[in-house]
């Protein structure tokens, strides 16, 4: 790929994520709880159910931050059906995964994440549940442009990948690179 390339690539990302940060943005918080709890019903679970590892198998999560779809309640539903949680750490190298039993563990974080203190023991990731700005059919998802996850499953590549997102999040296409891979399923809420 030419450097012309990726210049334009890159400038398609950025121009797609301030779209994108910009309709989540506009949710009103009784729309963004309600799709959190959507999360629960049948054909999310359903679509999901494919992926988990067997019982005690590691969850790889996010914690929603701004307008981000918020998969704690899914989370705990896992946690109650004997999953192990993992919540991503940064670090210079990429995301570390660490274990996670309560959201009362959590410190603050760059980007103004929350994430799990250096000292958590970390965990291999089993399925990876990922936020994401937008997606496309094919799997491809943008994200806010760091390549952490990029990254993180490349580091595991036998972990399955779910993301997480409102439906208006789909697009044609999603531009991609070399080294983006693409998700198993996204559950995609109606918002």
């Amino acid at each position: 790929m030419s450097d012309r390339d990726k210049a334009a690539i890159t400038r398609e990302k950025a121009e797609l994520r301030r779209i994108m940060i910009a309709a989540r943005d506009a949710l009103q918080r009784p729309a963004l709880f309600a799709a959190s709890r959507a999360l629960l019903d049948g054909e999310y679970w359903e679509t999901l159910l494919p992926f988990l590892p067997p019982k005690g198998g590691v969850i790889a999560t996010y914690i929603a931050m701004r307008s981000e779809l918020d998969p704690g309640l899914l989370v705990m539903r896992l946690v109650a059906q004997s999953y192990r949680v993992a919540c991503p750490r940064v670090t210079p190298e990429g995301l570390s995964f660490h274990k996670v039993s309560s959201a009362a563990e959590l410190v603050p974080g760059p980007f103004g994440t929350r994430e799990p203190p250096g000292d958590s023991p970390r965990l291999k990731p089993d399925l990876f549940l990922v936020p994401l700005l937008a997606f496309d059919r094919q799997g491809y998802r943008l994200g806010y442009g760091k390549a952490y996850y990029d990254r993180a499953f490349a580091a595991h590549p036998e972990a399955k990948r779910v993301g997480i997102a409102f439906d208006f999040q789909e697009v044609a296409h999603v531009p991609r690179e070399a080294h983006d891979l693409p998700l198993h399923a996204v559950l995609a809420v109606k918002a």
